[in-house]
C-alpha cells in the first residue's frame, strides 16, 4: 500500500509540474534558449511580392461581403494582389455572394467545397499565382497594413511562414473575455518562439506562406494551425510571427459551438503527437520541444487539469493535499456557477470541453481529416 501511495503522490506532483510548465515554465525555457541565439539586426524593408489572398470560407453568408469589401482597401499594390475564395463544406449562399464579385477580379475555387480544410489549402496553393499566399477566414477582418507587414519578411529567402496576430472586439461575454486573456499568453509564446525563428502554432485567421516552400498537407486530422508550421520546420525554413499583421476575430458566443471548437482543438492537439517521430528523425529537436510543449500539452491542458484533480483525490494523506483539493473544488464550483468573473467559468468550460474531446478521440468518433 505504501508503494502505491508513493506512486500516486509522484504522479500528482509530476502533473502539477507539467501544468506549471505549460503555462509558465515553457515561456522561461524559450527566453533561456534565446540567450544563446545569435542576435541579428532587425530590419523592416519594403518588399511587395505578388500575393494571393486566399479566403477559406464556410457558411459565411453574413460576413463574406464585408470580408471582400475590406480586401479591396489594403495598403498593397492592386496589380500584385490576387483574391481567391475557397468554400469548404458551405451549405448556405456564400458562393452566390462571391459570384457577385467576379467582375472585381475575385476568383472562386469550386473543387474545395467537398474537401476538408487541408485538401482545400493544397488546392489553393496549386491554383494561386502569388509568390506569397496569405490565408485567412471568411469572418475576421484584416487591418489594412497586414499584407505589407506579412510580405516584408519574405525578402529573406529562408523565410517560409509568417503567422499573423489576432485581435478581439470589446465584449462582456465570459467566453470571449477568457479567450482574450489566454490569447495574451499565446501571443507571448509566438513572440518568443519567433525570436528563435521557429513557431509550432499559428492563428488560422491569418498567416502567409512561401509557395515555393509549401509541402502538401495530409488529411490526418491535424489542421493547418499545427501542420503548416511543422511542415516548414521539417524543411528547415524560418517560421516567424508578425504582431502588426492583425485579423480582427469574430467572437463565438454560442456555448455549443464553442464547446465543439474547444473539443476539436484537444483532439487535434493529441493527434499532433504523430509528428514527433518525423521531427526526431529529422533532428529538429527545438521543434520537438515546441510541439510537445505548446501543441500537445498546452492544447490538451484541460485534460491535465482534470487528471490533477483526479489524482489529488487519491492522495489525501496529509492536510496539505486536502487543502489543495479544496482549492480546486471551490474553483470549479465557482466556474460551474459562473461566479467571480470570467476566469473560473472559462477554465471550467474549456477543461470540460477538452475532456470531452479526449473521450471522443478514445471512442474513435472522429475520422481523419475531419475536425
Amino acid at each position: 500500500m505504501y508503494y502505491i501511495t508513493s506512486f500516486l503522490i509522484l504522479v500528482y506532483w509530476l502533473l502539477l509540474l507539467l501544468v506549471l510548465y505549460v503555462f509558465f515554465g515553457y515561456q522561461f525555457l524559450l527566453g533561456f534558449l534565446y540567450l544563446f541565439k545569435k542576435k541579428a539586426k532587425q530590419e523592416r524593408p519594403e518588399y511587395t511580392p505578388k500575393i494571393s489572398l486566399v479566403i477559406l470560407a464556410g457558411n459565411d453568408r453574413k460576413t463574406i461581403a464585408r470580408k471582400l469589401e475590406s480586401s479591396f482597401l489594403f495598403e498593397y499594390p492592386e496589380d500584385k494582389l490576387e483574391i481567391i475564395v475557397a468554400t469548404i463544406d458551405s451549405t448556405d449562399n456564400t458562393r452566390k455572394i462571391v459570384e457577385d464579385y467576379f467582375t472585381r477580379g475575385v476568383k472562386l475555387l469550386y473543387q474545395a467545397e467537398k474537401a476538408g480544410r487541408n485538401q482545400a489549402i493544397n488546392s489553393c496553393v496549386s491554383e494561386a499565382a502569388g509568390e506569397v499566399i496569405v490565408f485567412t477566414d471568411g469572418a475576421s477582418v484584416l487591418e489594412k497594413f497586414s499584407l505589407k507587414n506579412l510580405a516584408r519578411h519574405f525578402v529573406d529567402a529562408k523565410v517560409g511562414l509568417v503567422a499573423g496576430n489576432t485581435g478581439y472586439p470589446a465584449s462582456k461575454d465570459k467566453l470571449v473575455l477568457g479567450e482574450k486573456f489566454f490569447a495574451a499568453h499565446d501571443r507571448a509564446v509566438l513572440i518568443n518562439s519567433s525570436k528563435l525563428k521557429k513557431i509550432s502554432r499559428l492563428n488560422p485567421e491569418l498567416y502567409a506562406v512561401r509557395k515555393a516552400g509549401f509541402q502538401e498537407l495530409k488529411d490526418d486530422g491535424v489542421r493547418d494551425l499545427t501542420s503548416v508550421p511543422v511542415s516548414f520546420s521539417v524543411s528547415g525554413m524560418t517560421c516567424l510571427f508578425e504582431p502588426l499583421a492583425v485579423a480582427a476575430r469574430a467572437p463565438v458566443t454560442d456555448t455549443r459551438e464553442y464547446f465543439a471548437h474547444r473539443a476539436g482543438l484537444t483532439i487535434e492537439a493529441l493527434r499532433s503527437a504523430a509528428y514527433l517521430k518525423e521531427l526526431l528523425r529529422g533532428k529538429k529537436y527545438l521543434t520537438v520541444v515546441q510541439v510537445l510543449s505548446n501543441n500537445i500539452l498546452y492544447g490538451a491542458s484541460g485534460v491535465l487539469l482534470f487528471l490533477l484533480f483526479f489524482f489529488n483525490l487519491l492522495v489525501l494523506v496529509k492536510p496539505g493535499y486536502v487543502f489543495l483539493l479544496a482549492l480546486q473544488f471551490l474553483f470549479y464550483v465557482a466556474g460551474a456557477l459562473k461566479l467571480f468573473g470570467f476566469f473560473p467559468y472559462y477554465v471550467f468550460f474549456t477543461s470540460y470541453a477538452s475532456l470531452a474531446g479526449l473521450v471522443k478521440l478514445l471512442r474513435k468518433e472522429v475520422k481523419d481529416g475531419k475536425n
